[in-house]
């Protein structure tokens, strides 16, 4: 006759059998958060440090793209709400922002200063003669076209960067030299 299995709880909270002559062990609820706290603690100290010793891109480049997607949201935003939409780049301060020609204010969450060794150190206008100012401004209309211009941004390093926008749907690139690193 086989004897019956008795199931009960042990004082570490662990299921044992008395049939079977061995314990099943497992994790308690709060030795599973206690690892999970530890891990997001070391997570959150080690993080940092890595991504800045490798995902660091040279600050030119990490300009650029920001303003490249911060002209592709304009050109985006115009078409979405029929409206044009103006890329204002203060070639003194280096502050950039979006702003609706119709309603003439400056969007807020669309802003951003180039940091200080990053300047904008040429801006031409292909296909047009247009005189240089001391705010560029760059339009994208809601039919998808915008103006044309080419952007070069230069770090105190030497390393320069061309932002190319392309008049027709508003096509965009970065175009330089990217430093091996």
């Amino acid at each position: 006759m086989v004897a019956p299995v008795t199931m009960r709880i042990s004082r570490a909270g662990t299921w044992t059998s008395k049939g079977s002559g061995r314990a099943s062990r497992a994790f308690t609820f709060i030795e599973l958060i206690v690892v999970l706290v530890v891990l997001g603690i070391s997570a959150a100290v080690v993080f940092p440090k890595v991504d800045g010793l490798l995902l660091r891109e040279p600050e030119p480049w990490r300009s650029g793209r920001k303003l490249m997607r911060l002209a592709k949201y304009a050109h985006e935003l115009a078409i979405a709400t029929e409206s044009a939409h103006v890329l204002h780049i203060d070639l003194k301060t280096g502050q950039y922002w979006v702003s609706n020609t119709q309603a003439d204010n400056g969007l807020r969450n669309l802003a951003g200063q180039l940091p200080e060794e990053v300047r904008v150190i040429d801006v031409k206008f292909p296909g047009e003669d247009r005189p240089l100012e001391n705010v560029l401004m760059i339009e994208f209309s809601p039919e998808g076209w915008c103006d044309s211009a080419v952007v070069s941004l230069a770090s105190s390093d030497g390393q320069i960067v061309k932002l190319a926008i392309d008049e027709w749907f508003g096509g965009m690139d970065l175009i330089g030299n990217k430093p091996a690193g």
